[in-house]
């Protein structure tokens, strides 16, 4: 499983003895902060001024560690003197590297949001910069919340499976622009791979539920020229959804709006247009919330017969296996293919993908 670094106290700028320093507290954990990374890594610490200043400073991370208090400086007072960023980062992370996929780290680095030059701490959240080539405008930049709570992580984090299906839908991409019929890398998921590859008069239709962050669809609209995402989620999440739309560098003629979506009531007609495309990303881990999320992609499907839907999931316990039950019995068949990221100790993990549609489509 992939790890991130997330600040447990945000950076804030101190005194002392007539010296400026930077201070902050960090851990590494899983993407629902329940367990820490055993290993060591070594991490470089940069701060960056609004003039593109910066100073830096390694430090490690053990493999007993919790948390981590970190300390840079004494600062320049030309760096000090603006508001700045920290990076907390692996100098030179590896990825995991098989040919047709980009390489996902095995630790994930954060930066803050802006802070100083007084003594007010950064706003409680964290950035993530994605970088994938031959895939403009990347680097993506998705906002979360940061912090110790794992009930906020649950709504906020760019979660495993979230991180996977951008780079599966870049895997994708990468192989429609290179027109590669190779076996090794042609994507088990035709459907997928005809609707983003389709010519098109009006934007593609894609609608994500339980969209977190909102990582995949933005990063499908980052993409992928004429596409339309509408992001759905819980009202918790709005805030943090509109800094992350506010903030991506789309592809031309694409766009992204959000929608608070509660499963339980959806509306009749959510899209005007039929959607073609449904993002599902690590939705299944609430068991309760499954019946529910069946009957929501049942009342969408029915709407747009035509749509597919593309869901993404680490398998966290066995009680998961009630969706595909529940699909089953309302009529959809899939797809399957994965994708491995990377775990601690060189081993590695395994992010599911189903593309699911009426048994009467093609998939």
């Amino acid at each position: 499983m992939v790890y991130y670094i997330r600040f447990l106290k945000t950076p804030r700028i101190q005194q002392q003895k007539g010296s400026t320093y930077l201070s902050a507290l960090i851990c590494i954990t899983t993407d629902l902060g329940d367990s820490f990374l055993a290993e060591d890594v070594d991490l470089m610490m940069i701060a960056e001024n609004s003039s593109g200043v910066t100073f830096q400073k390694s430090t490690k991370w053990n493999a007993s560690n919790r948390e981590l208090a970190i300390t840079l400086g004494p600062l320049p007072s030309h760096l000090a003197q603006q508001s700045m960023v920290l990076t907390v980062q692996v100098p030179h992370p590896s990825g995991h590297l098989i040919p047709q996929y980009p390489p996902i780290p095995l630790v994930v680095a954060a930066t803050s949001a802006p802070f100083g030059p007084r003594s007010t701490p950064a706003e409680n959240l964290v950035q993530r910069r994605i970088q994938y080539s031959g895939c403009e405008p990347f680097p993506m930049k998705i906002w979360e919340e940061t912090g110790n709570s794992i009930a906020r992580h649950i709504w906020d984090v760019a979660r495993d499976a979230g991180l996977a299906t951008v780079t599966y839908l870049h895997m994708i991409r990468e192989n429609i622009r290179r027109n590669d019929k190779s076996k090794s890398t042609e994507p088990k998921i035709q459907a997928l791979k005809r609707v983003l590859s389709s010519p098109r008069r009006k934007p593609l239709q894609v609608v994500e539920l339980g969209a977190g962050c909102g990582i995949a669809g933005i990063a499908l609209a980052s993409m992928l020229p004429a596409c339309s995402v509408l992001l759905t989620d819980l009202p918790e999440v709005e805030d943090i959804i509109t800094r992350n739309i506010n903030a991506a560098q789309l592809a031309t003629m694409s766009s992204v709006q959000y929608q608070n979506l509660d499963w339980d009531h959806p509306p009749d007609n959510l899209c005007p247009r039929p959607i073609e495309l449904i993002l599902v990303s690590d939705c299944t881990y609430n068991a309760d919330s499954l019946p529910a999320l069946v009957s929501t992609l049942d009342g969408l499907v029915r709407a747009s017969p035509g749509a597919i839907i593309l869901v993404a999931l680490k398998r966290r316990h066995d009680s998961e296996t009630v969706f595909f039950d529940l699909m089953g019995s309302a009529g959809f068949t899939a797809v399957q293919d994965s994708v491995e990221i990377p775990s601690q100790h060189d081993e590695v993990d395994e992010i599911e993908f189903y593309c699911y549609s009426r048994a009467s489509e093609e998939i």
